[in-house]
């Protein structure tokens, strides 16, 4: 056999390959995202990570996002912890009270509250009131500086602007949505909200829907979210439709593709 027949062989084959274990290529493409040297891109897996559901395999990755070199790969973690309702991630909840950047640090407070632990109740009485406690050992160091800036103006605005988009979009505003993207796509915000909402109510009619919007949407903040949807509501035969974007350039599109491809190789 000549070197171009393998060649040859190789490129037809690599299809199949890919049909017989989308789950397993799905899986390669998140591992490599959740370490890429672009924090763009780990905030993105760590989002599309979370989405698969409450596995000790996710549960552990998405805490491996609280250790991450940058603050809102850190943040994202917390956060999708939260969505996830993992209990058994308290204690790296906690942790991440102690954590440099501001943002974390009240992303955690808040995530530990929604699970029933108020660990994090001072850090809440803190932003609310924009005074700094100086009893009992709270604020020190680093930490003092971390929340001092929380309570800064510039600290809150921010931390504002994250978290009340986290209200309306969810871990989309966090992993997903780029704020450049949504400004020059002005609908797109209502488009992904309504692929959430959909999710919800998994009917053949709401599926349909799914499945034409993956198919026509132009905007890829949109393609992903509706990708995340189908991963709720689809089934297998939904796989095919999702596979083509595990080799698209954008990396919210792709990575939550893969997730979604995940969860629906899990049906019976």
């Amino acid at each position: 056999m000549t070197a171009t027949t393998v060649l040859l062989l190789t490129a037809l084959l690599a299809p199949l390959s890919l049909k017989a274990q989308p789950d397993a290529t799905s899986w390669d493409i998140l591992r490599q995202a959740i370490d890429d040297k672009n924090p763009d891109k780990r905030k993105q897996a760590v989002t599309a990570i979370g989405s698969i559901g409450l596995e000790p395999d996710v549960v552990k990755l998405v805490e491996h996002g609280l250790r991450d070199d940058d603050p809102i790969v850190r943040q994202t973690g917390a956060a999708e912890l939260g969505h996830m309702k993992s209990m058994t991630s308290i204690p790296a909840l906690k942790a991440a009270l102690d954590d440099p950047a501001a943002q974390v640090v009240f992303t955690a407070a808040r995530v530990l509250w929604e699970l029933g632990d108020r660990s994090g109740e001072e850090v809440l009485q803190d932003v609310l009131l924009r005074q700094q406690k100086t009893s009992g050992g709270y604020v020190e160091g680093a930490v003092r500086d971390a929340r001092a800036k929380l309570r800064s103006k510039k600290g809150l605005a921010l931390m504002g602007v994250n978290e009340a988009s986290g209200a309306l979009l969810g871990p989309f505003s966090m992993g997903v949505i780029a704020v450049e993207n949504a400004l020059k796509d002005t609908g797109a915000p209502g488009r992904i909200l309504a692929a959430g909402l959909l999710a919800q109510k998994c009917d053949s009619k709401n599926i349909e829907v799914l499945e034409t919007a993956l198919r026509d949407e132009k905007n890829s903040s949109v393609k992903a979210a509706v990708a995340e949807s189908i991963g709720k509501c689809g089934n297998k035969d939904d796989i095919p439709r999702l596979e083509v974007f595990l080799s698209n350039s954008n990396p919210a599109l792709q990575y939550m593709s893969a997730a979604a491809i995940i969860k629906l190789t899990k049906q019976p």
